[in-house]
C-alpha cells in the first residue's frame, strides 16, 4: 500500500470530518473497537488438504478457538462465522470430476465443522452454512444445516461457484436457493462479484439486485466486499456505486441490504482507491456498513493506519451489532 498521506488528494475528499491517511494512528487516538466482525471464516483440516490437492494454497486450519482468540485481540465481541464448504464444490479452476453424492458428503462435513466450532462459543460466533447454489442438493443441505445443526445464516460465493447471472440456468438456480433462504428467514452473506465473467461490472450488480434481491420481500442480505472481491479497484468501485444507487438511503430496498468492508483497506490498496472509498462510503451510510476482517491477520490494525474518514464515521461502523440483519 502506498504510504503517502491524503494531503495530495485532499481536494477530492470534500467530506466533512475526513482525516488525512494514517491520522488516527499518528495522533495516538483511542480508536473504537468494532462490536461485530461480519466476515470471518473457520477453516477445517479437510478443506486445507483439499486445497492442496487442487493445487491451491494450503494455509492452516482455523478452529473456533483461533477465531475467538483473534476477536479478543481485536476487541470484537461477535462474529459471523462463514462456512467455506462452498469450496468443496468449487466450479472455479476445478481439476477433478466427482459425483454429486460424494461432493455433497464433503460439503456437509465442512458445514458440520463450522457448526461444531460455533457451538463451542455460542455467544461469540454465529454459524453460517454455505453451498454452491447451482447444485441440486443445495436446498436439501440448507434444510439439514438449519434443522439439525441450528445454523443461522447462508454464505454464497458466486465467483468460487462460477455463477453467471447472465445465464438463465445459473440465475434460476441462484434465485431458487436465495428464495428458499428468504422463506426460512435466513440472512444471506453473498460475494456477488465474479471476476471470471467477461467485463463484469455495474450492470451485473444491478441484475443481482433486481432479479435476486428485489423479488423476495423477506430476504435480508449483506453484500460482501462492497460488491467487489476485496481491494477497491475500478470495477468494484463501479459495482458499489451501482449498489448505492439501487439500495442506498431512501430506496425501497435500503432496509433489507447491508454490505461489509472486508479486505478493502489493505496494504496493497492504492491511495486513490482509498480516496474513492472515502467518497462512496458516506453515500451508502454507516449504519448498514459492517466491519469485516475476512480472517486476515492484522486487518483491523491496517484499517487504523489507513482510515480516511473521521473518528465519528468509524465509531458508527464499530457500533453496528448486526441488529435487523441477524438475530
Amino acid at each position: 500500500m502506498h504510504r503517502r498521506t491524503f494531503l495530495e488528494t485532499g481536494a477530492r475528499l470534500a467530506i466533512a470530518g475526513a482525516l488525512p491517511r494514517n491520522a488516527l494512528a499518528r495522533r495516538g487516538a483511542s480508536v473504537a473497537k468494532p462490536y461485530l466482525d461480519a466476515h470471518v471464516h473457520p477453516t477445517s483440516p479437510a478443506l486445507v488438504a483439499y486445497r492442496r490437492v487442487q493445487g491451491g494454497r494450503g494455509d492452516t486450519p482455523t478452529d473456533g478457538a483461533a477465531l475467538v482468540k483473534q476477536m479478543d485481540a481485536d476487541g470484537v465481541r461477535r462474529a459471523f462465522a462463514l462456512s467455506t464448504a462452498y469450496q468443496m464444490a468449487s466450479d472455479y479452476n476445478r481439476r477433478e470430476p466427482v459425483s454429486e453424492i460424494a461432493e455433497h458428503a464433503r460439503v456437509a462435513l465442512d458445514n458440520d465443522f463450522t457448526a461444531e466450532q460455533c457451538a463451542r462459543f455460542p455467544d461469540r460466533l454465529v454459524p453460517f452454512l454455505s453451498v454452491n447454489p447451482k447444485r441440486g442438493y443445495a436446498v436439501e443441505e440448507i434444510d439439514r444445516c438449519v434443522e439439525r445443526l441450528k445454523m443461522r445464516g447462508l454464505k454464497l460465493h458466486l465467483w468460487n461457484s462460477m455463477v453467471d447471472t447472465r445465464q438463465d440456468g445459473d440465475l434460476g438456480s441462484l434465485k431458487r436457493v436465495v428464495g428458499h433462504a428468504a422463506a426460512r428467514g435466513l440472512p444471506v452473506v453473498a460475494h456477488i462479484f465474479v471476476g471470471a465473467v467477461t467485463n463484469y461490472g455495474g450492470d451485473d450488480t444491478e441484475r443481482f439486485v433486481r432479479e435476486v434481491i428485489a423479488p423476495f420481500d423477506t430476504l435480508k442480505i449483506s453484500i460482501a466486499h462492497l460488491a467487489g472481491a476485496g481491494r477497491f479497484a475500478a470495477q468494484p468501485q463501479e459495482c458499489f456505486e451501482r449498489l448505492i444507487a439501487l439500495c442506498g438511503p431512501g430506496t425501497k430496498l435500503a432496509h433489507r441490504v447491508w454490505t461489509d468492508m472486508a479486505a478493502i483497506l489493505m496494504p496493497t490498496t492504492p491511495a486513490a482507491d482509498v480516496a474513492r472509498f472515502a467518497e462512496l462510503a458516506p453515500r451508502w451510510g454507516y449504519e448498514r456498513l459492517f466491519w469485516g476482517s475476512d480472517s486476515i491477520e492484522g486487518a483491523l490494525a491496517e484499517r487504523e493506519r489507513t482510515w480516511p474518514l473521521g473518528e465519528a464515521a468509524w465509531q458508527a461502523i464499530a457500533n453496528n451489532r448486526g441488529e435487523g440483519f441477524s438475530a
